[in-house]
């Protein structure tokens, strides 16, 4: 886990108002929270009770980390409302940049026409083009944040169509506000990559479009809170990868402190 996610829940008003506690037998709605404090060192775990270690939190931190705990974290597990920004949601995608650029310079092969299956959490986008010389296909239901994306992307050379070289630079990338694979297929036809992080999509349907599906799921804090803001979105849970093996087969082909990866074929 980065430095970077930590001190961003660190950073947040409901980490500055739990490390106030010298010891706190937490609201259970809120646990999950209390546990990640506890992961990352502030609390020691008795029976029902976190009390407070003496590491220091750090002074400042990344604010977007700290807006997703305190504005979609927090309402979420107390049943609030949350107030949707997406924003806020698409800048939460940056904090993955490390584990998209590993996957596009260590793990995926060369060229080839990849569905992201899932534009969030990870927000798998133009790294698998630069690195990985991938045409892109990126689906979501999340319309409004999709178009934060193709701003984004609207500043890189793009063609209309997939190339059809595997030798051709990758500079066909594009974004579709459904997660209908019906209508996927449809329009693109087949896919040689079927790219899911950390979101729960129908992985066998998946693997009727594609020749190879790769599933990458988010360990530690990081993927804790990927977790709850899928769950606050409305996404639901993301099937860890003993589930996915026992549900859908596959290989697991890595799997370290910071991701867990799947492959498996069509």
């Amino acid at each position: 886990m980065s430095y970077q996610v930590e001190v961003g829940v660190l950073s947040s008003n409901f980490a500055r108002l739990a490390l106030m506690n010298a010891a706190i037998k937490p609201d259970n709605r809120l646990e999950r929270l209390y546990s990640i404090l506890a992961r990352l060192g502030y609390f020691i775990k008795r029976g029902d009770t976190y009390i407070r270690t003496g590491k220091l939190p750090p002074d400042r931190g990344d604010p977007v980390v700290a807006r997703v705990v305190d504005d979609i974290i927090v309402p979420y597990l107390l049943g609030k409302s949350i107030e949707h920004n997406p924003a806020l949601i698409h800048s939460f995608t940056y904090i993955f940049q490390n584990i998209r650029i590993r996957m596009a310079a260590e793990i995926l092969p060369w060229g080839g026409l990849t569905l992201v299956a899932g534009f969030l959490p990870c927000g798998f986008s133009s790294e698998l083009s630069a690195q990985a010389g991938r045409d892109l296909v990126i689906v979501d239901d999340f319309q409004d944040v999709l178009d934060i994306e193709s701003e984004r992307l609207s500043l890189l050379p793009v063609m209309a169509s997939p190339m059809s070289s595997f030798l051709a630079p990758a500079v066909f990338i594009a974004l579709e506000p459904s997660t209908d694979i019906k209508f996927i297929k449809y329009k693109y036809g087949n896919f040689n990559t079927a790219l899911v992080c950390h979101r729960n999509i129908n992985l066998k349907e998946l693997s009727g479009i594609a020749e190879e599906v790769i599933y990458v799921y988010i360990n530690g804090v990081l993927g804790e809170l990927a977790s709850l803001v899928n769950e606050a979105l409305g996404l639901g849970t993301p099937p860890t990868c003993d589930q996915v093996v026992k549900d859908v087969g596959g290989q697991i082909i890595h799997n370290d402190e910071e991701i867990c990866i799947i492959s498996f074929r069509g």
